[in-house]
């Protein structure tokens, strides 16, 4: 598949129409004004791990109160939206994914946070962004849909300002078997593109990066949800639930690793 066939099927795959309403509904809110930012959490981190997860990344990632970071394939803004209420940080946000994109900006403005956060629609290996704009790039299961994973680690490079951080997380190949689709990225192999632990961290080596490591071991998150929880489907769809349960026991046997990674710029 080409680069564009990619990018149109990973979109496809992500995207649901009414989501906002759809959210809503979900979390007992029909009235727009009952949104929280602790209730919307319960759906808004489209990543395993949840909350905790972003939570431990924002720890290992050193973030500072005024910093100015993108979002690289931001979903529908929950990490965002933790960076600029909780963090006070100023965040930029992308996605291939126009229906997340226009959630993202339309919960933002629900909950009271849009003059912090900025949505597009765009590719992480085609950053519409200057040169040195960002203290951090940040990045949750984004990785699994690059096929081209060295301009990815080559535009993040290039965003961010001498001496900034890049920190994501994301599952790797593990034992070499074969994956059982779908997952929660990908509905079969043509749009999932996993490099081994070993792998990645050559390719953030080749594209400029220092000081890479990963925090998982010993220290891991929970692997992908088991799917049993009612609101995991209500952004995903209802395969979430088959979805989560195949990426859970590939991490289980050792198909899948979880990773959790910062790497930096040179000062």
């Amino acid at each position: 598949m080409s680069k564009i066939n990619i990018d149109q099927a990973v979109a496809a795959h992500y995207g649901r129409s009414e989501l906002t309403e759809r959210i809503l509904k979900a979390l007992g809110a029909g009235n727009a004004g009952l949104l929280t930012l602790s209730a919307l959490a319960q759906v808004d981190q489209l990543h395993h791990g949840g909350l905790g997860l972003t939570e431990r990344l924002v720890q290992v990632a050193e973030i500072e109160r005024g910093m100015h970071v993108l979002d690289a394939g931001s979903g529908i803004g929950g990490a965002a939206r933790h960076l600029a209420s909780v963090c006070g940080c100023t965040v930029e946000a992308i996605d291939l994914t126009p229906e997340f994109v226009n959630t993202g900006a339309e919960l933002d403005v629900l909950v009271g946070i849009s003059e912090s956060i900025s949505h597009r629609v765009g590719s992480v290996t085609e950053l519409p962004y200057e040169h040195s704009s960002f203290d951090l790039v940040w990045s949750q299961n984004v990785t699994m849909n690059i096929a081209d994973k060295p301009s990815m680690f080559e535009e993040a490079l290039r965003v961010l300002r001498p001496g900034g951080v890049f920190a994501f997380t994301h599952l790797a190949g593990g034992n070499g078997e074969a994956l059982d689709y779908p997952m929660p990225w990908a509905g079969s192999a043509e749009t999932s593109f996993l490099e081994t632990p070993d792998e990645i961290f050559e390719a953030l080596k080749n594209a400029g990066f220092e000081k890479a490591s990963n925090h998982a071991p010993g220290n891991s998150p929970p692997p992908m949800p088991l799917g049993d929880d009612p609101d995991e489907p209500v952004v995903m769809g209802n395969a979430m639930l088959v979805q989560g349960r195949n990426a859970k026991n590939a991490v289980i046997d050792g198909r899948l690793v979880p990773m959790m990674v910062t790497a930096r710029r040179s000062a």
